[in-house]
Parts: structure tokens; sequence; C-alpha cells
């Protein structure tokens, strides 16, 4: 199967995102087009509230749209969802959109939406996804809570080849909050890119405030990455600098000759 065409990525900021937090480091301008998109989080971060740090503008849109796409969605009024905040190249994350963000999200150019919910999708939303060619994933999950309800390990195994598959890119994934559970998919998206807990804990906590879950942070420690590298097809990988290629293949040659290591962190 032939990969579908996909936008060329001017600027991998993986490596921005990983640095650490006084070290210095240069990033190439955005296209002027996403200007607007720099401005609209660049006011959330000023006028919002603590749930919006960590935001991170987003990259180049796809290619593929037009000049008249952009000025009609620069007509309509630009909302983000909550949350909102670039996890990688072409892969973003936030709350539960509604049909005020789609405008916004119009601009992103998405190519598919992972939800970790685990009711049925609104019909206003399955609607704008169909309107706009845009993929739907499911992988619903319950909240980590004390004391009988908890993340299935098998379910996040799954997302995460879903998230690391580039032919869904660009992708948003959500919960209701973009907190909890999108915050336990994110961790464990970190120990695949070979993040130290101390920094995965702290991208958590931050979109995760008030109230940070321990048993989040606990599944993450020990889930099981070996469960994920045994599902990937490398030729689908993303171009993410922050874990070489070479290591990734060689990680899912490994974990094809111990097919059987169970899911932890469950």
């Amino acid at each position: 199967m032939d990969e579908p065409a996909g936008p060329g990525v001017p600027v991998d900021c993986t490596a921005l995102l990983c640095r650490m937090p006084d070290a210095q480091a240069q990033v190439q301008a955005q296209p002027g087009h996403l200007q607007f998109l720099h401005r609209i989080l660049d006011e959330k971060a000023a006028g919002g509230t603590a749930d919006d740090a960590g935001a991170q503008p987003g990259l180049d849109g796809p290619t593929s749209r037009t000049s008249s796409d952009l000025e009609h969605a620069g007509e309509a009024e630009l909302i983000p969802p909550d949350n909102f905040a670039m996890v990688n190249s072409w892969v973003y994350r936030s709350s539960f959109p509604k049909k005020k963000h789609f405008p916004f999200l119009k601009t992103l150019g998405l190519r598919s939406v992972l939800t970790l919910i685990l009711e049925d999708y609104p019909e206003q939303n399955i609607q704008f996804l169909d309107e706009n060619g845009i993929r739907f994933f499911q992988y619903g999950i319950p909240g980590n809570k004390e004391p009988f309800v908890q993340i299935p390990g098998e379910t996040i195994a799954a997302a995460l080849t879903t998230i690391l598959d580039r032919r869904n890119h660009p992708m948003l994934i959500h919960c209701n909050k973009g907190k909890h559970r999108t915050g336990c998919l994110i961790g464990c998206l970190r120990k695949l890119q070979q993040w130290s807990l101390t920094t995965i804990f702290d991208e958590y906590r931050r979109f995760s405030f008030p109230k940070s879950r321990s048993m989040d942070q606990e599944f993450i420690e020990l889930f099981g990455e070996n469960a994920v590298w045994s599902q990937i097809d490398p030729q689908w990988l993303p171009s993410w600098s922050v874990l070489g290629r070479r290591e990734i293949l060689a990680r899912i040659s490994d974990s094809a000759d111990d097919d059987d290591e169970p899911v932890r962190g469950m």
C-alpha cells in the first residue's frame, strides 16, 4: 500500500520539547499563514488559567490546504479547545472539541482524531469528521481511579500503535478534559521516546493541574514499552528526532523475539 500524500515537515520541534528548561535553542521561523495560531495561543496563555500551561504552537499545516481554505478559516472565530498543545510534529492534544472549536481544528488539516472517551461520539462531531474526511479512532478507557477502576494497558498499547503510524497524521488526541487519560497516553508515548520519568511526570502534572493522580503516574512508570514495539510497522514510523530510527528498529527487532512479555501498568 502506498503512503498517502502528506505534508512535508519543515522543522521538527521534538528536540525543542525535550530540551532542558534553561537550554538555548533556535527555532526556524514558521510560515506566515500560521501566525494566527501563534497569536491565539499567546493570547490564551496570557489570559488563561494554569490549566493552559505548557501549550506549544503547532507546526505548519498540510500543504494540501488551499489559500481559499485559509482565508475562510481566518473569517471565522478560531477558538482552540482547552488544554490544546502540540505533542510532536503533526500530533496534537486537547480536551473534548465542541462545535465552537471546529473552525480552529479545520485549520490543522487533521487526517485523524483519536478519542479516549467511553461514551458514544456526538453526532455533530461525527458530521464534522465526515465533512472533512477525518478518520476516527476510539480507544475508550475509564479514568484511573482507586480502588477498582484502572486503565487497561492493552488499550493504551493499541492507541500508541495508531499514533506511531504517520499515515494517521496530522492527528488530534483527546479525552474529556485533556488531562488524566490523555496525560497517561502521552506519558507512555514519552517513554517510547526515551524521556526521563522526571520530565514525563512534570508534563503530566502541568496538564492535569490542579488535580494529579498518583495512580496515573504509577501506570506510566510500570507500562511495558515492548507491548507497543511488537505491533509497530517500521515503514510508517514518524520522522521524530528524539529516538533515532536505528535504535527504534533495534527495539522492534528485540521485541519480536519477546512477544510474550506481559503488558504492565494494569
